[in-house]
């Protein structure tokens, strides 16, 4: 699934939430972007990788493809049963495909869908589960694997939590924890994934995640243009990695 694969959340760790709007100025701008650049370094290498992204008339994600790696790409595909596709090819190679189903909130409801490794193996069925509370918040999501044979399986539980103003603070499952900090309010114009997902409205300045007993601790800035969108974000981890972002919008 794409919530358990961490070259997926790489991958896709930028995309805009909506399509045209105001901001907190009450100036009219563009939110779709055009382009992101992903520029990571870690203790031995050093990547960058630039990716278009595509809308549709309504303003959703249609596509996400690389400039640079072929076939490399992200499609989405909606429907006008409540539902949409998600697919992910590396170098044309088919690794993912998921349906999500969209319910009266539009919000997700679930999945379920299909990782093919990319190389033909016999694929890892699996679906999740999303629970929400009565502010629209995501509170908890339950990830199961699936068999034709047996009733699916639960393997893995992710809950949220939030404070008083409704800012995410924690994020934990069966392998990791993750918390956040905020100094400063500073408002997110850029979202992982289409926007029938939960948004995370505030950036975080730092955050710290706790995996088999290791902890790492991430340090986060950030650049405004002059409409306040988001253009430049920079992560340094205490493990080396540093993690620059920077996108373009439609005018």
């Amino acid at each position: 699934m794409k919530t358990s694969t961490i070259y997926c959340c790489i991958f896709l760790l930028i995309v805009t939430a909506s399509s045209c709007g105001k901001d907190s100025a009450g100036n009219n701008a563009s939110h779709q972007l055009k382009s992101y650049t992903e520029d990571i370094t870690a203790v031995g290498g050093h990547t960058v990788q630039t990716y278009n992204v595509n809308y549709d008339e309504q303003g959703r994600i249609t596509s996400i493809e690389s400039t640079n790696r072929h076939g490399s790409r992200m499609l989405y595909q909606y429907s006008a049963e409540n539902s949409f596709t998600y697919d992910r090819y590396e170098d044309t190679l088919h690794f993912i495909h998921t349906i999500y189903f969209i319910n009266s909130q539009s919000l997700i409801d679930s999945s379920w869908g299909h990782d093919y490794k990319g190389y033909g193996y016999k694929p890892d069925t699996s679906s999740v589960k999303f629970f929400y509370d009565g502010d629209k918040k995501l509170i908890k999501q339950k990830q199961y694997l699936n068999s034709y044979l047996v009733p699916p399986v639960l393997y893995n539980t992710i809950t949220y939590q939030y404070d008083l103003k409704g800012i995410l603070t924690k994020e934990s499952d069966s392998y990791h924890e993750t918390s956040y900090g905020y100094d400063k309010a500073l408002q997110n114009t850029v979202q992982l994934e289409p926007f029938y997902f939960p948004f995370k409205e505030e950036l975080p300045s730092h955050t710290f995640t706790t995996r088999f007993g290791i902890t790492i601790s991430t340090e986060h800035t950030y650049t405004f243009d002059d409409k306040k969108r988001l253009i430049n974000e920079k992560a340094v981890g205490s493990d080396g990695i540093i993690t620059i972002r920077s996108y373009t919008y439609e005018q």
